[in-house]
């Protein structure tokens, strides 16, 4: 056991730079998540839509070497037409000898200011930390569909191929969304109209209840997504093969959908932020996007 004496005189707190990116991913591939490759936690890791952004998160050096991390992900997104600054903290890992400095590596993120915060992956220690420090809650409650054919909206689910089509048909905040996130290769993309107006969902293939099903991860425009959703659930089934899909209610604004399933509790998830509230936090420009989770 490393002296607790010795642990606070020698460890350190320093900013992730793009000069310790393989340093870091190697670190969280033997400490936190051995399915991703050095490589691949390097890629999910080192991904900004903030091109100024200060750093990729702080980490805890003891003796020269890592001893734990907190990345950061940066985005600056359009709110009701102001473009707004994120950082979404991620990757949390501590080796067990230094846990008592791991608020120290929270500390040092959130005292950046001009953001607005979003924690959707914290462990369970990790969350009674997140509330001392005033984030605040998101609706953890989930939507489960079965996804039952219907004769109703066909034709609602069009095919568009080029993006100067997209960026024709989608609304431009949509679009951006698009444009951000077309090149992780496990997420998908539908998009869904009625007469001239058209959104667009993505979604990850996952298992519920031993079945093929869809996680709906995020909805352009969640009134037009109920209006579609025969067609939707019908592409799901019968194009993609999955039997149920799974949503978050807050990402349908309140707007009720009848579902023959029970809700369930989602991951707890948080925000923290001076001028934003719920309705503007959405699952994008973060982890659950940049790794294959």
């Amino acid at each position: 056991m490393t002296n607790n004496r010795l642990i606070t005189d020698k460890t350190v707190v320093t900013a992730i730079t793009h000069h310790d990116l393989d340093e870091v991913a190697g670190f969280l591939h033997h400490h936190m998540n051995g399915r991703f490759t050095q490589q691949e936690w390097k890629q999910g890791i080192s991904k900004s839509w903030l091109p100024d952004a200060p750093n990729f998160g702080f980490m805890l050096r003891y003796n020269s070497q890592i001893v734990g991390t907190l990345c950061a992900i940066y985005s600056e997104q359009n709110i009701a037409g102001c473009l707004k600054r994120f950082c979404n903290p991620h990757s949390w890992c501590v080796l067990s000898d230094f846990r008592t400095r791991s608020i120290d590596l929270v500390l040092s993120l959130i005292r950046q200011e001009g953001y607005t915060y979003t924690m959707f992956s914290p462990n369970k220690d990790g969350i009674e930390i997140f509330k001392y420090l005033k984030f605040k809650p998101l609706d953890d409650q989930i939507l489960i569909f079965l996804n039952m054919p219907s004769l109703l909206g066909v034709g609602k689910i069009p095919s568009l191929q080029s993006f100067k089509q997209i960026k024709a048909l989608l609304p431009e905040h949509a679009t951006q969304h698009y444009v951000d996130h077309i090149d992780f290769p496990w997420l998908n993309f539908m998009f869904f109209n009625e007469r001239d107006r058209y959104g667009f969902l993505i979604f990850k293939k996952q298992r519920y209840k031993r079945l093929a099903s869809a996680w709906i991860m995020y909805v352009s425009d969640a009134a037009l997504f109920c209006q579609c959703w025969p067609a939707i659930r019908t592409h799901l089934l019968i194009k993609h093969g999955l039997f149920t899909s799974k949503i978050e209610a807050r990402l349908l604004e309140n707007i009720r959908m009848k579902t023959w399933l029970d809700p369930e509790q989602g991951a707890r998830k948080f925000f923290l932020s001076k001028e934003l509230s719920a309705d503007s936090i959405q699952n994008l420009y973060s982890e659950l996007v940049t790794l294959d989770l």
